[in-house]
């Protein structure tokens, strides 16, 4: 199911779709991190971004390193996101909005988000 609502701001429709991603936050207030990689859920995704749960807390401008696979074995995506909502939900959790900004690249890490680097 897609669902697009006027007057919303995002750049695609997104889709309810609940699938396994690993996260971790990579850069906080402009400094690197060297976070350990959490699981949780998607709720939706689109093309441009996705909403995941997690337990622990995000704030809007973390860049986030994801890895959205289905069934172990179709990368959806992998790479760098901005994240540009947090929400807490009726569980006490948060729903983190997510802006994807970069694919990783399978022949060269993708240094410019989270060094700085272009």
């Amino acid at each position: 199911m897609t669902i697009k609502i006027a007057g919303e701001r995002r750049d695609s429709v997104r889709a309810k779709r609940i699938i396994t991603v690993r996260h971790r936050r990579v850069k906080h207030k402009g400094r690197n991190l060297e976070a350990v990689w959490q699981w949780s859920l998607t709720k939706d995704m689109s093309l441009s971004g996705l909403l995941f749960v997690s337990a622990l807390p995000y704030e809007v401008d973390d860049i986030v390193e994801l890895q959205v696979v289905m069934s172990g074995v179709l990368d959806i995506f992998n790479g760098y996101g901005k994240v540009v909502r947090v929400v807490r939900n009726k569980d006490g959790y948060d729903d983190v909005g997510v802006k994807y900004v970069e694919l990783k690249s399978q022949k060269r890490p993708a240094k410019s988000l989270v060094s700085g680097q272009n």
